[in-house]
């Protein structure tokens, strides 16, 4: 489903895709699910707080390695 709200406005996607999904798992037939965007923002989500964790044990073990 192309939907220009994506670009439009992030948070009134994500609030529009939340609720779709909601009814999808209450076991609604939802047709409109922009799938490749639900998707594509799921793993950047994964990816985001990956490279967060990786932030911070760097800034962890930083002061052991300099002394």
């Amino acid at each position: 489903m192309p939907d220009d709200l994506y670009h439009r406005d992030i948070l009134a996607w994500s609030r529009a895709q939340a609720d779709r999904l909601r009814r999808v798992a209450a076991g609604e037939r939802v047709n409109d699910v922009d799938w490749e965007q639900v998707i594509e923002e799921v793993e950047d989500v994964g990816k985001s707080q990956l490279e967060a964790v990786r932030s911070l044990l760097a800034l962890a073990i930083e002061p052991a390695l300099k002394a």
